[in-house]
């Protein structure tokens, strides 16, 4: 991966070790030399980041801040809705929605701000019409990537969308996850009971992510399993399985216990799978063959299952 902050492999394995108060993320191993040069400017080995040439700045002021990885700027006397490139943060009515969003505004909240599209002029606008941009904030000792800042600081994840700085983002996203920053604090949206210590020990066992075929006639044979590695039997009654992005959503049944040892499998179509297996019933497949990542939320909202592959 060329032009990104980072150049990291992802090696998509979780390390299931059931006493540690944390699960483990998947490790992210640097592969080269560090470099911090902006997009579509040439690749420097230093650890500044250095700002791309004037003439192909765009600079705005930010006069709103939507949610947590949208901003409206003003563009000379235009208003333009600016969605965060490569991230995706918690819906407003969701857990850490409303922080997220005031990490931001403190972040960038009527900031002047550099806007800088992908070098390869792709994934200019989203389906709702906003302009996906990487921000750069030009101010104090040295300029601030906020894109990776927001991920970094635990607020949004890091989407694999083949951006130049998805492996950045993803890695930023793991560290953040290890240390419980933010959205992955181990009880960042509450604790239903007031006496749990830790959250429970589910593990995802299995993902198949690309089976054999197109994947829209293969929707019975994608699927995920997630067991459980704890010491206790654990109620997954109302908790969500997603990916990274807004749109996959899969709520667990009322009745759904996993003693220890316990494994269920969640296949995207309306058939196959094991016996006992639930069927998301998705008319398209939910895990991307390029890389997603699959996180399982309490009723609260908290994160008990982060996992994540490269495709």
């Amino acid at each position: 991966m060329s032009k990104s902050l980072v150049s990291l492999a992802v090696v998509a394995a979780l390390v299931a070790v059931g006493c540690d108060a944390r699960p483990q993320a998947p490790e992210f191993n640097e592969t080269t030399t560090t470099s911090t040069t902006l997009p579509g400017v040439e690749i420097a080995t230093t650890t500044t980041l250095t700002l791309p040439p004037p003439d192909i700045r765009v600079m705005g002021r930010v006069t709103d801040v939507i949610d947590g990885d949208t901003i409206e700027v003003d563009l000379d006397g235009v208003s333009v809705d600016i969605r965060l490139l490569g991230i995706n943060a918690p819906e407003m009515d969701e857990c850490w929605g409303q922080e997220s969003k005031a990490f931001l505004t403190s972040l960038v909240g009527n900031q002047e701000v550099l806007l800088v599209e992908r070098p390869d002029g792709s994934d200019d606008v989203d389906a709702f019409g906003r302009l996906l941009r990487y921000v750069y904030l030009d101010s104090g000792p040295s300029p601030t990537f906020v894109n990776a800042v927001v991920v970094e600081t635990g607020h949004a994840v890091g989407l694999q969308d083949g951006s130049e700085n998805a492996a950045t983002f993803k890695a930023f996203e793991a560290r953040a996850f290890q240390s419980g920053y933010g959205m992955w604090g181990t009880f960042a949206c509450g604790d239903r009971e007031g006496t749990a210590e830790d959250r429970p020990v589910i593990r995802v066992s299995e993902l198949q992510f690309d089976p054999e075929g197109p994947d829209a006639d293969a929707l019975s044979d994608e699927y995920i399993t997630i067991v459980n590695e704890g010491y206790d039997k654990v109620s997954i009654a109302g908790w969500t399985l997603r990916d990274e992005s807004t749109s996959n959503r899969f709520t667990f049944d009322a009745g759904i216990v996993l003693d220890v040892g316990d494994a269920v499998t969640v296949v995207t179509g309306c058939e196959g799978g094991p016996t006992g297996a639930l069927h998301w019933c998705s008319d398209q497949a939910v895990w991307s063959n390029d890389g997603d990542t699959a996180i399982v939320m309490d009723t609260l909202g908290n994160a008990v299952v982060w996992y994540t592959y490269s495709g």
